[in-house]
């Protein structure tokens, strides 16, 4: 090895990545800030040097969803750029079980990188660890899964009681605070009802909105109406009565559609 060789050697060991993630892009306790100086705080203890810090914020560790910071931090150990990446937590990572994280750590393994999980005080490094992080891994899916049936029985109940599940109502309707059930708005619905019969007779959704702008209504989001606000509100199913659901299936490869 020449001396070259060993000095980009010595950096890469020394030198980690940091990947942060918040499903919610919101304060609380486990908010992107705490986990950055948590994990800075491990890597200056253990003498290593943090080159980038990945970060993934609003995007679930579950879902079958784009993650740019996952895959970048990932990438950067195994083209051997860091040594070492650092996660405040093994959940941060990762909540779609071993299937996902285990292949990462293979690609790491396979270069000689390591991942440490700073909460829990795993280092790959160790004898053991990689057994722990697969059961943790398994552990955070099943979570996520509970979490899901929990969320979807809840909103299956307020359903059948034909009470609003959350969010905000289509323009012309309110929650009402008591029942829960969605009721006319005094000021809009006499608006909603004319964009209604307008388009049920065929008019086009340029002709409504020039309609709401001549009479000074305003949109359901403020200021001035157009074709799209008024198709966005036409396709609304709770604006026809119905109450919206989504299902989701597990693939065979672990995500869900």
């Amino acid at each position: 090895m020449s001396t070259r060789q060993y000095r980009d050697h010595m950096h890469q060991r020394t030198t980690a990545d940091l990947y942060l993630r918040l499903s919610l892009d919101r304060e609380g306790k486990t908010a992107i800030e705490r986990q950055e100086a948590d994990c800075r705080a491990w890597a200056e203890r253990n003498g290593l040097m943090v080159r980038k810090v990945h970060i993934d914020r609003g995007r679930s560790g579950y879902k079958n969803v784009s993650r740019k910071g996952f895959d970048a931090a990932v990438t950067a150990v195994t083209a051997g750029v860091v040594g070492v990446l650092i996660v405040w937590k093994l959940d941060r990572l990762s909540r779609r079980g071993v299937s996902e994280i285990g292949k990462a750590l293979d690609d790491m393994e396979r270069v000689g990188g390591r991942l440490v999980s700073v909460m829990e005080s795993l280092d790959t490094r160790n004898p053991g660890a990689r057994d722990a992080i697969a059961l943790l891994a398994d552990l955070a899916l099943n979570e996520s899964r509970d979490l899901g049936m929990r969320v979807g029985n809840a909103k299956r109940y307020l359903r059948q009681r034909g009470q609003w599940i959350g969010g905000q109502p289509p323009y012309g309707l309110l929650v009402d605070p008591e029942t829960r059930k969605l009721i006319h708005d005094p000021e809009t619905a006499e608006y909603a009802r004319l964009i209604a019969d307008e388009a049920l007779s065929g008019k086009a959704l340029v002709h409504i909105a020039r309609l709401l702008n001549e009479h000074g209504v305003e949109s359901a989001r403020g200021g001035m109406w157009n074709s799209s606000s008024v198709l966005q509100l036409l396709r609304s199913p709770a604006f026809a009565g119905l109450m919206p659901q989504t299902e989701y299936e597990d693939q065979a490869d672990g995500t869900r559609k």
